[in-house]
């Protein structure tokens, strides 16, 4: 596995997987359903803001984490019913999969922004190697597939999960929940790294037959 693979990963655990763990801290500590959903909000948002501080920097990807966090939080407050905070995850997890399709429809397509941000990540060759090919045409249509898959994917996530939550009872709903979003990343992921290896053989055979 790269560095670049292994920083992207590391960097979509602390952007997806803390939250998550936080979740089931507090659920471990003895907290209610709404505190537990309520702490992996609070811990998607100090992450986002904290990548934020250090990176000196705020771009449309870390723009499009804090919205995605201020949606989150807003509807948090809107009622103490548990399950509304669940599926309030899911509305969010909607409106990513609906801001990744939107992005390209833009010409803005998100993931070249969230690419960017591995990179800088990874920092070093990684991100001199990113800088140095951001305008090559093929990895130009590369950020459009990605952005639009893994748009057509949240949405998906979402809409599964939210039907999870009304028509499940509330431990099992929230197991749904938590599980189903793991998996849908790491499906998301998968295809990512195997699809840019896939490119990359592809262009060493076209490099070699030149």
């Amino acid at each position: 596995m790269t560095k670049f693979a292994r920083s992207m990963i590391f960097t979509l655990f602390l952007d997806v997987g803390l939250p998550v763990v936080a979740y089931y801290a507090a659920t471990l500590l003895g907290a209610s359903a709404y505190v537990a959903l309520l702490a992996g909000t609070v811990v998607a948002g100090l992450r986002t803001v904290w990548v934020a501080v250090k990176q000196r920097r705020v771009d449309l990807f870390s723009t499009f984490l804090m919205l995605m966090f201020g949606l989150g939080l807003g509807l948090s407050f809107l009622t103490g019913d548990p399950r509304f905070l669940l599926a309030k995850e899911s509305v969010t997890t909607f409106c990513a999969g609906a801001a990744l399709v939107g992005s390209c429809v833009l010409h803005r397509p998100l993931a070249y922004y969230a690419a960017r941000r591995f990179a800088q990540s990874a920092g070093g060759a990684q991100l001199r190697e990113f800088e140095a090919s951001a305008q090559n045409p093929a990895l130009r249509r590369r950020w459009y597939q990605i952005s639009l898959v893994w748009g057509a994917g949240l949405i998906a996530d979402s809409v599964l999960r939210i039907v999870g939550v009304y028509t499940l009872p509330f431990d099992k709903a929230a197991t749904w929940s938590q599980v189903l979003l793991i998996v849908a990343f790491a499906g998301l992921i998968g295809w990512t790294l195997r699809t840019k290896r896939r490119a990359e053989q592809r262009r060493q055979e076209a490099q070699h037959q030149s």
